[in-house]
């Protein structure tokens, strides 16, 4: 494809230059056949002139759309390309600190053409080619004059090179503008996405939001494409003064041209040669355009590299294997985290022992490092003091992915993927994801199953109504369906379960169930359980109560009551209020 275009370039460069010569034969050969008359010599010169004419301008004119249809092509192929090397790059780092810094984020974005109009580097191809055509086909027309008039030549084509340049400028600087508005782009496509998307229309609709999200959405884009403007208009100077100068030399040359044909230095052909070529010259001028096509699609192209060579501390791979961990126990030892951009510390010093095989219940109020918790030990941020040490190895010695696949998560913002059942549940362990044994399992665990079972076409169904034969979930089912899928890692290898809110979607019934088979769930498992719900926590072998950054309480349920500090205080206020309802009711 690259030989390809390569070659329909240098055609495209050399067949205005062939019609140049073709129609000054055509034009020079037309005196003699007139006086020569039909059947003589110059006649048939004639008639072969107007053949090569014809054949050269069909060549031009099928030449064109096929040289634009294999950029196009080659251009997909780009982008495909750099899609997956923007997702690689995205994807690479075990850890997640890197999607959740603003700068990160904008590079994401001005990577996937925010910040370029959406222009994409299969534009930049499409400009490229045809700005090389142009380039090579100014060149040689510039060749052909100069058989007339070097110096003629030269200074018309220095001048277009000198034009150009300032182009290539004028269009670089207001791209880098451009790309430098990526944040409120960015913002404004978020509320875009607001309008269009279905997640959010139905408050949109109640609370009257429609026209607030609409004037907010031109509020944002105009504030970032005004600086766009301004920089454009600063330039409407220059580019007037780059036509004039253009115009000027152009009139020079014609003219020199011309006083030559009228003074008889060169013949009418000769004439028709060279004053095609000042024209053919001119092919420079489209250089702009695909200049413009170049830099606004090669604009999200420093991005991305920006992005690939950001390493994350978390995308570094450990020696050790993760086979078989926790064996004897997980410890956080003088853990210090403070999330980037924030500016107090989430734990300060913390110090906590999760046996293997036993479960933990994690109890705090709002704010207090529950989640953040899980997300150290997940391997998906790196206390910047301290450490997760894994039966005595810090875990930033343990490959991070090993350790990840040893893990099997219901995270309280759980994903519910619009894809089939069996990827809901099966993506707890990809690699077993048609073992439908295995899948059911899991589910009948979770009290997943009836709704799974219920379904058109089974695992198969894809969990999305806007889904031809797709059909949609409850929150209480939706929430089995996660839990199916942690349960799902852990039969298929994971050792240590993570519950996040377990059961916050559920019913009173369906809450109930999932009580009474805590035991059964997280038995022989290394269990964390974070939960509001204390008739869920009580069920642990341990409980720990997180307060300013450390570990205020620790203990079994009665212990905690016994004691009757922070947990004790928090169980009541929740067991007095479930109380007063059925005193109510």
């Amino acid at each position: 494809m690259t030989l390809v275009l390569v070659a329909a370039v240098l055609m495209g460069a050399a067949l205005p230059v062939a019609f140049q010569l073709a129609s000054g034969a055509l034009v020079g050969t037309v005196p003699g056949a007139v006086a020569g008359g039909p059947g003589s010599p110059a006649a048939d010169r004639l008639q072969l002139a107007l053949v090569a004419v014809a054949v050269v301008f069909v060549a031009q004119q099928v030449l064109a759309p096929v040289r634009t249809g294999f950029a196009e092509a080659f251009g997909r192929r780009v982008d495909g390309a750099l899609r997956a090397r923007t997702m690689r790059a995205v994807l690479a780092p075990s850890g997640i600190a890197h999607l959740e810094d603003p700068e990160v984020l904008d590079r994401i974005s001005a990577a996937r053409g925010v910040g370029t109009g959406n222009w994409k580097p299969g534009d930049a191809i499409v400009g490229l080619a045809g700005a090389w055509s142009n380039l090579l086909a100014g060149v040689a027309s510039a060749v052909v004059l100069a058989t007339f008039h070097p110096l003629a030549a030269a200074s018309l084509l220095a001048v277009w090179v000198v034009v150009i340049r300032r182009f290539r400028r004028e269009f670089m600087e207001v791209v880098e503008v451009h790309v430098g508005e990526t944040p409120v782009l960015r913002r404004a496509q978020y509320l875009r996405d607001i309008a269009l998307a279905p997640a959010a229309v139905k408050e949109t609709r109640i609370f009257g939001l429609s026209r607030w999200v609409s004037a907010t959405f031109d509020e944002h884009a105009v504030s970032a494409l005004r600086e766009v403007w301004r920089r454009r208009s600063k330039g409407w100077g220059a580019i007037a003064w780059a036509v004039a100068l253009i115009g000027a030399a152009n009139f020079a040359t014609i003219l020199l041209v011309g006083l030559a044909g009228a003074r008889g230095t060169i013949s009418l052909g000769e004439l028709t040669v060279y004053i095609q070529a000042v024209f053919g010259v001119g092919a420079l001028a489209n250089i702009g355009d695909n200049e413009l096509r170049v830099a606004y699609g090669a604009g999200s192209v420093p991005p991305l590299l920006e992005l690939e060579r950001s390493p994350s501390p978390a995308a570094l791979t450990g020696l050790l294997p993760a086979d078989g961990a926790p064996r004897e126990a997980i410890r956080f030892e003088g853990v210090r985290f403070r999330y980037p951009g924030r500016d107090t510390d989430v734990f300060d010093g913390l110090d906590l022992t999760i046996p293997a095989g036993r479960s933990l219940a994690v109890v705090g109020s709002n704010g207090a490092g529950k989640t953040t918790l899980v997300k150290l030990l997940s391997r998906l941020y790196d206390p910047q003091e301290g450490r997760v040490a894994v039966d005595g190895v810090d875990l930033r010695e343990i490959d991070p992915d090993a350790w990840q696949r040893r893990i099997g998560a219901i995270f309280q913002d759980f994903v519910r993927y619009e894809l089939s059942a069996r990827c809901n549940v099966g993506y707890g362990a990809l690699d077993r994801i048609d073992d439908d044994a295995a899948l059911t399992e899991a589910a009948r665990r979770s009290g997943a199953w009836p709704a799974i079972e219920s379904l058109a076409d089974g695992w198969d169904t894809p969990l999305a109504r806007h889904y031809e034969g797709g059909a949609e979930l409850s929150g209480g089912q939706w929430q089995r369906v996660a839990l199916a899928r942690a349960l799902f890692a852990v039969k298929s290898g994971a050792g240590v379960l993570i519950l996040d809110e377990p059961t916050a979607n559920l019913d009173v019934r369906s809450e109930a169930d999932i009580y009474d088979r805590f035991l059964e769930l997280t038995q022989g498992l290394t269990t964390i359980v974070i939960s509001h719900r204390f008739s869920t926590v009580r069920r642990a072998d341990r409980i720990v109560v997180l307060e300013g950054g450390r570990v205020v309480e620790e203990g079994s349920h009665e212990e905690l009551m016994q004691r009757g500090g922070r947990y004790a205080h928090m169980f009541r206020l929740q067991a007095a209020r479930f109380t007063d309802t059925e005193e109510a009711v």
